[in-house]
C-alpha cells in the first residue's frame, strides 16, 4: 500500500507524529496516532476485534486532512 502523508500536527517533520495519509486506494485513509490506554480501550466495551485498533489524533489534523482531500486547503 503506497502512503502519502497529507496532514500532521503543527510543524512536525518527524514521521512519528499524529498524521493522516492517503493510500493508493482512494476510498481508504491511514491515521497514525497514539494507542489508547487500557482504561480508554475498556470504554469501547471490548468492541475492537484483533484486526482493528484505535488511536487518538488531534481534531485539527483530521480537519486539515478533510480540507486537503476536498481541495480546499
Amino acid at each position: 500500500m503506497a502512503l502519502t502523508r497529507i496532514a500532521v500536527v503543527g510543524n512536525c517533520d518527524d514521521t512519528n507524529c499524529p498524521s493522516v495519509h492517503t493510500t493508493d486506494d482512494p476510498d481508504l485513509l491511514v491515521v497514525q496516532g497514539n494507542r489508547l490506554d487500557a482504561t480508554t480501550r475498556a470504554e469501547l466495551g471490548g468492541a475492537l476485534p484483533d484486526h482493528e485498533d484505535a488511536v487518538t489524533i488531534p481534531a485539527d489534523v483530521i480537519l486539515r486532512a478533510a480540507r486537503i482531500i476536498e481541495g480546499k486547503a
